[in-house]
């Protein structure tokens, strides 16, 4: 709620001057769900497990960023040595979300990845694959951060139903087999309406989606065919009709809600216009034939890959049909998300639909920096060593004003690159049932259930 950043598992920490060393002390009463003991020694291991390339996550390797080692000075206090200054550190070991602490002792267990075993109030008790994910209440839970309740959690026990379609989950809901919904856009203004429901909104962290190009693959290979598409896609419609208005068209790689964003992005990104879309796609030497964009003998035809989100299937459907009315045929191939991402890493694709939630802009160095082809979310195989530099240099800049030039920079310079199509970034509406009482969000829009009780 204020922005600033408060004791958790670390009681305190210190920085050096150079920026260089970062010591963390830890609270000496903390015990994993396994009775193993929260200590220094324990966090290294998951930083260490972070960092191992053979074990590394695209995000928690991105989130340490040049650390290059991690040391116990007892049992209780952890240094971090880095190779260069990294100004978003804190911000990334605050989010709980990406970077847990893992207990030693369970990392060597063969189920290790169904069923983690952390700190938090409560634990994974059942997983059902396509089915359910159900937590059971940490009785011993005694060390929520000052701004929670003392004491473990009120809630006994949380089950995650897996629904894919979201017609069944609005009806699970509705009959009261369900307590909290993500609304789909088509329902929120029933949801408001009515009053039925506890809805709570919260503003996205992140751009919901974008048309990605893979610039490794034709026809994509080609900047001016890149830049033509940014004047082809009119967002509003697609705001309008996928998200039934409840999002606003996204112009760059970050959105209003992460510090950093630039706002001037709005007058210096391309806009929807048809005409400068077909005189961009002339000058690309893709000329309209019969109503078919066409080039060397050659279709302009591609394929988006896409996921199987309903907002997401609406999208590229409109899209679709604003392309084809410029002549260019795009079809879809829709796959499970976790398919779809592996299949972006291995570059198979020409094009595809992706989002993301994030909470500052070091996101770009995820998404853009080229050392994150492959294995890390760089799915454009975009490789430029000039936008390397100032993505890094961004990271290293400690002084605030020089660093939001900075970002503001590498925002300008990834639309002129025309590396996406931003298309919308959304509100998150999310409805519980009256019986559930003190819920909050955090800052991204997540549930915080806490403090929550039933009534």
């Amino acid at each position: 709620q204020s922005g600033k950043y408060v004791p958790g598992l670390a009681k305190s920490w210190t920085i050096s001057p150079d920026g260089l060393t970062w010591t963390f002390q830890l609270r000496e009463d903390v015990k994993f769900h396994d009775g193993t003991p929260f200590d220094a020694a324990a966090m290294k291991a998951t930083f260490d497990r972070a960092l191992d390339p053979a074990t590394k996550s695209p995000i928690a390797g991105g989130l340490l960023g040049p650390v290059k080692s991690v040391a116990t000075k007892d049992k209780s206090t952890l240094v971090l040595t880095l190779n260069q200054p990294f100004s978003p550190l804190l911000d990334n070991l605050s989010d709980a979300g990406r970077m847990l602490p893992l207990s030693p002792k369970a990392m060597n267990e063969a189920d290790f990845g169904r069923k983690p075993i952390s700190t938090g109030p409560w634990k994974v008790a059942e997983w059902r694959s396509g089915d359910r994910i159900v937590l059971a209440r940490n009785a011993d839970y005694a060390w929520p951060p000052d701004f929670l309740h003392k004491g473990a959690a009120f809630i006994d026990t949380i089950v995650f139903r897996i629904i894919p379609e979201s017609a069944t989950q609005v009806s699970a809901f509705e009959s009261g087999e369900v307590d909290q919904l993500g609304v789909p856009p088509a329902q929120v203004q029933r949801y408001l309406d009515e009053k039925r429901f506890d809805v709570k909104k919260a503003y996205r962290n992140g751009v919901g989606l974008f048309l990605e190009f893979n610039v490794t693959k034709a026809p994509f290979d080609d900047l001016a065919l890149r830049r033509a598409l940014n004047y082809a896609v009119d967002k509003d419609a697609v705001v309008k009709t996928a998200l039934k208005g409840f999002g606003e068209a996204a112009y760059g790689p970050l959105p209003p809600s992460i510090r950093g964003y630039f706002p001037g992005i709005v007058q210096y990104a391309p806009h929807f216009d048809k005409a400068k879309a077909g005189e961009a796609l002339d000058q690309a030497g893709w000329k309209l034939e019969a109503g078919v964009r066409m080039k060397s003998g050659q279709p302009l035809t591609f394929t988006l890959y896409n996921a199987a989100i309903d907002t997401w299937k609406d999208s590229a459907q409109l899209v679709q049909a604003q392309l084809k009315d410029l002549g260019i045929d795009m079809k879809i191939q829709t796959f499970e998300f976790g398919t779809l991402l592996a299949k972006a890493k291995q570059g198979e694709q020409q094009a595809h639909f992706l989002g993301y939630t994030y909470t500052n802009p070091d996101i770009v160095y995820i998404w853009f920096h080229s050392s994150n082809i492959g294995t890390g979310l760089n799915v454009s195989h975009y490789k430029d060593a000039a936008l390397d530099k100032m993505i890094e240099d961004a990271r290293l800049e400690v002084d605030d004003a020089k660093r939001l030039k900075l970002y503001e920079n590498i925002q300008k310079y990834i639309v002129d690159k025309a590396l996406w199509v931003p298309i919308w970034t959304n509100y998150i509406y999310t409805a519980y049932q009256p019986r559930g009482k003190d819920v909050k969000l955090d800052s991204e829009g997540r549930t915080i259930l806490f403090d929550a009780y039933v009534q």
